[in-house]
């Protein structure tokens, strides 16, 4: 068996909301790529401007090399004043977040729906009329 040497972002424009589906394993092969991907779409995180939402339910592992890419992420949001998100994780990334205890500095919600709710009533409405 073959594992994957990419992770895959589907990006969405939702209102004030950029939702990024995240899917694949991020292990120490793919964590470059993830990062590669993932922090260029962040520079317009600011204020009210614009929100990130990252939809983790497509993604089957992630070691420490995926939490640090996580980490530059809420760094990167946080110094331009806004907001990043987490949503939907799978049993063994919430067992992951509760012992690195990364619980704590991510906001993190059992749905995309919740996490947009949370994010932007607008986008959440928006959201919902799409499904």
């Amino acid at each position: 068996m073959e594992l994957p040497t990419q992770v895959k972002l589907q990006i969405h424009d939702i209102a004030n909301v950029l939702l990024i589906h995240v899917a694949g394993r991020v292990d120490p092969i793919t964590s470059k790529n993830f990062q590669d991907l993932l922090l260029p779409l962040l520079h317009g995180c600011t204020g009210e401007t614009r929100k990130v939402l990252l939809d983790l339910s497509g993604v089957h592992y992630m070691n420490s090399t995926g939490l640090r890419v996580l980490m530059l992420a809420l760094r990167q949001c946080q110094k331009q004043q806004g907001e990043i998100v987490l949503a939907a994780l799978q049993p063994f990334l919430q067992d992951v977040f509760k012992i690195t205890r990364f619980d704590t500095l991510f906001q993190v919600f059992a749905t995309v729906q919740e996490a947009l709710g949370h994010l932007s009533p607008t986008a959440a409405s928006a959201y919902d009329a799409a499904a």
